[in-house]
């Protein structure tokens, strides 16, 4: 299984939106970090031509990074997990993809510091933080057998301007 590990794009600042009474988990992308993202998802469709499934953090601008994907991969499915929350730990992401098995890409759509973390996990076998997504960027995972720590290879990593350069 390849494993398309997606950062939401750039949201509205925390400081802002608390100030207009919007929560964490409904803070939406910016206009710029709508645009940024959609030449992400072009760059990230070159790169990886197909994609199975999308599983993404149920956080509002997650949700709508994921949208972004969604658009540029015609038909994809989508479902949310709490395995892909900030505070979630790696092993669920990891059951949760092993219940996708049959899949030969997956994309997932989260937020730092969990997604480094499980990364780490993947790649060491502990969460630790060996890669560093930036807003918008991303990296790929491949797994030769089962998802589990320490079971995969880095195939690649991408900053957002990278990626937006290959679309």
């Amino acid at each position: 299984m390849d494993v398309l590990v997606v950062r939401h794009g750039v949201a509205q600042d925390r400081v802002e939106a608390e100030s207009q009474g919007v929560t964490d988990a409904e803070r939406p992308l910016t206009a710029d970090g709508q645009r940024r993202m959609k030449g992400v998802a072009r760059g990230l469709s070159k790169r990886v031509p197909e994609v199975d499934i999308l599983i993404s953090s149920p956080l509002l601008r997650a949700r709508q990074t994921a949208e972004l994907l969604r658009e540029r991969y015609r038909g994809l499915g989508c479902i949310e997990s709490e395995a892909l929350l900030p505070e979630a730990e790696p092993e669920a992401l990891g059951q949760v993809l092993s219940g996708h098995a049959s899949q030969r890409v997956v994309a997932v759509v989260g937020h730092e510091p969990h997604l480094s973390g499980w990364v780490g996990w993947s790649l060491a076998g502990e969460p630790c933080s060996l890669v560093e997504l930036r807003k918008g960027g991303a990296c790929l995972l491949r797994f030769e057998g089962a998802v589990s720590a320490g079971g995969a290879r880095l195939h690649w990593l991408l900053t957002p301007a990278l990626a937006r350069r290959l679309g």
